[in-house]
């Protein structure tokens, strides 16, 4: 009994959820901070999930441990989650692994837990660390720094339009923006974005539509759309005995000798595991192998005349390729199979090829190193 002192148990069932998501629709948590918020992220947890919507999931997750969060767009909030782990692990390390399940990932930037598509979500503290190298290069006074580099927390409720949050928080931190009209009309669900900067909130914001924030002299700033991929680079001391195995172990890392130090550039991620290895606190894994079979390399020709879309689905099923579907929840959905399908591919990328299927019918996928699957818009 006292070895699971200060575990966290939580069965995601249906009655529990429920009472959950109403207890948040009517009153707002008291959210951990600083050194509170980095213990409940670490806190072991205990969790059975099974076939949980996510957004669920999340909800129990993180209001139990007072964390604020947020759901990217792009997510589907309905789709099921199920992983119960063999032990209680840290919730830091269980909420990774439960949303790789489903190809997505997180990330804390301030004290809020960010939760996105693995693809894209790995750009997210890249593009924070930019705007805040920027807001110090630009700013012209450290006074205007200082102010703007302070936490302003942003609440708002279900149907909240982002364009409006955009207004709200740039008019409550006196930032003249440009580029609000590239974030188009949509509604989002209730969400809390605590710990961060002005600079913080508006990234997170503006990545979810593939926008990227960015500070112009004098405290003012933009939108402008985002291009990819983006660094930051640091000026790391690395010894001279370490430097060959440190090109070795970390050959995508882009480095510049200056003096006893490396000018690296790459992800935060990338950076942190960097320095984290020169210390001698990790070991990095040995790179995956990716091989012909890998649909997240593969080249694609392809080529359909005024087919069907489930002919086509079917005449790829047959053939053995790996695309997966339930044809009943896509007729349940409303979609015509029958859609008139016209592709000529040479070379094409997964995404080309995946893109080419679903998008006439307004399908989604997914596409993983083993094949995709294709679901209901």
């Amino acid at each position: 009994m006292a070895r699971w002192m200060g575990v966290l148990w939580l069965c995601v069932a249906w009655l529990g959820l429920c009472v959950s998501q109403s207890l948040a629709a009517t009153e707002r948590p008291v959210f951990v901070r600083g050194a509170e918020f980095r213990k409940a992220w670490n806190s072991p947890v205990r969790v059975r999930l099974d076939r949980a919507p996510l957004s669920s999931a999340m909800q129990q997750l993180c209001f139990t441990a007072k964390i604020a969060w947020v759901m990217d767009r792009r997510l589907d909030p309905d789709r099921g989650v199920s992983w119960t782990p063999e032990a209680a692990i840290p919730l830091s390390e269980f909420l990774p692994e439960l949303l790789r399940t489903i190809q997505a990932d997180c990330v804390v930037v301030g004290d809020t837990v960010i939760v996105g598509p693995e693809s894209s979500i790995k750009w997210l503290r890249t593009l924070a660390e930019i705007q805040r190298t920027e807001l110090r290069a630009k700013a012209g006074s450290a006074k205007l720094v200082q102010s703007l580099g302070r936490p302003l927390d942003l609440h708002w409720d279900e149907l909240a339009e982002p364009r409006s949050l955009v207004s709200e928080l740039t008019q409550r931190a006196k930032v003249s923006l440009t580029g609000a009209d590239l974030i188009p009309y949509d509604l989002w669900g209730s969400g809390d974005l605590v710990g961060l900067t002005p600079g913080e909130t508006l990234t997170v914001m503006a990545w979810q539509y593939d926008l990227q924030f960015q500070w112009e002299a004098g405290g003012k700033a933009s939108l402008v759309p985002l291009k990819l991929p983006v660094a930051v680079s640091r000026l790391i001391p690395v010894a001279a005995a370490k430097r060959e195995a440190a090109k070795a172990q970390f050959p995508d890392l882009a480095s510049v000798p200056e003096g006893q130090s490396w000018r690296v550039s790459g992800r935060v991620e990338e950076l942190e595991t960097f320095e984290l290895w020169l210390k001698g606190g990790i070991k990095p894994l040995p790179r995956p192998k990716q091989t012909a079979s890998d649909w997240r390399t593969r080249k694609f020709t392809f080529k359909v005349e005024k087919a069907s879309l489930i002919d086509v689905l079917n005449g790829l099923k047959q053939q053995g390729t790996a695309i997966h579907w339930d044809e009943k929840a896509l007729i349940d959905a409303g979609v015509d199979l029958k859609v008139s399908l016209q592709i000529d591919l040479q070379g094409a990328s997964a995404d080309e090829f995946l893109s080419a299927i679903c998008d006439p019918a307004k399908l989604r996928y997914v596409i993983t190193a083993e094949g995709a699957t294709i679901s209901p818009p």
